[in-house]
């Protein structure tokens, strides 16, 4: 077999994933590349968003992901599917152009964690051991911080026309990926770049083994291995915490919303998603004694200088009715009403 000098992995749809090892099975051993490229562009496959069809390059990284996952083996030049057990799980789980069910992305999910490329260049900087599993991931995995050049640069004052400025300016590697220990990921290359940073991590970002926080600029990007055993007492618990903590005259504790969810967050390591619907769902329990302060996006997107990362950051604050909510009020005669 050729060594591959550059990194396979890149930014792919999953559910076409799925759709091409569907073709692959129904014509195994029997296509090429071209013929599997072809083939995937008549069944509608490999067509871009506004539905046109897929140029040689983003054809080639799909073939080359499910190549590099081992889902797929080339033999005499044609593609046939993988004997593993895994990947056989996988076929009988889903169906070509149906959405994967979610005991079929947990497959996906193992695949990708078990992978020895995506671990040693991503996964690993969130465990102590370099042997692991999907379980040891979600349970015992840190957190991990991530540096820019652009974000080293002092942004100090931004009105808005000094905002566009910015905005507009290329950010350049190196990215680094650091944990709270010191072990580190540098992605000094465009080749490593693509498929560390907009590759495996937007993998795990969109199949949920990850999530990512940001709440502002200068502290940059946080990435966690999420923990799937979810549990609205330790996020009542942690709330509880705050109010015994504030000593105060005031009848009311005010909570910021983003500075709340990312301490949840990377305690614990449940979901930003799950941890702001427990809060809605909090308050519904208990409407006399939890109010939400409301805030604007322009005061939200202030905090980062460039427009991609407004996104991340307004993940943290809770919206409902079209409006965004920045701090959470609780009455302190709460801690007579919650039942743990």
């Amino acid at each position: 077999m050729k060594e591959r000098k550059t990194l396979w992995m890149r930014y792919v749809n999953f559910e076409k994933i799925k759709d091409l090892l569907h073709i692959v099975y129904k014509n195994n051993a029997s296509l090429t590349a071209g013929e599997l490229e072809k083939k995937g562009k008549e069944e509608e496959i490999l067509l871009r968003e506004d539905g046109k069809e897929m140029s040689h390059s983003p054809c080639y990284h799909y073939r080359k992901v499910m190549e590099g996952l081992g889902l797929v083996e080339v033999k005499e030049k044609c593609y046939r599917v993988s004997e593993k057990d895994k990947v056989r799980r996988l076929l009988q789980l889903t169906e070509i152009k149906k959405p994967m069910p979610e005991d079929a992305k947990e497959v996906l999910r193992e695949i990708i964690v078990e992978n020895e490329d995506c671990r040693k260049n991503f996964f690993d900087i969130f465990m102590k051991k370099n042997k692991y599993n999907l379980y040891e991931l979600r349970t015992y995995g840190t957190y991990a911080m991530v540096k820019t050049k652009s974000m080293e640069e002092s942004i100090e004052s931004r009105n808005k026309r000094g905002r566009a400025k910015v905005r507009k300016k290329k950010r350049v590697g190196p990215i680094i990926i650091k944990n709270p220990t010191g072990k580190e990921i540098k992605l000094e290359t465009q080749d490593s770049i693509h498929a560390i940073y907009w590759g495996v991590r937007l993998w795990s970002f969109e199949l949920g083994l990850t999530d990512e926080l940001m709440i502002n600029f200068k502290e940059g990007r946080i990435i966690y291995p999420i923990n799937t055993n979810f549990s609205e007492n330790e996020i009542t618990e942690e709330i509880i915490e705050k109010i015994k903590n504030d000593n105060t005259d005031n009848e009311w504790v005010s909570l910021y919303l983003p500075l709340l969810t990312k301490e949840i967050a990377l305690k614990k390591r449940f979901a930003i998603s799950q941890i702001k619907k427990f809060l809605h769902v909090l308050k519904r329990r208990y409407p006399t004694f939890i109010t939400f302060t409301p805030s604007s996006t322009l005061f939200i997107d202030i905090k980062t200088p460039f427009e991609r990362q407004d996104e991340v950051i307004r993940r943290l604050y809770l919206f409902k009715n079209g409006y965004f909510y920045s701090h959470l009020n609780i009455y302190k005669k709460f801690l007579k009403e919650v039942k743990l």
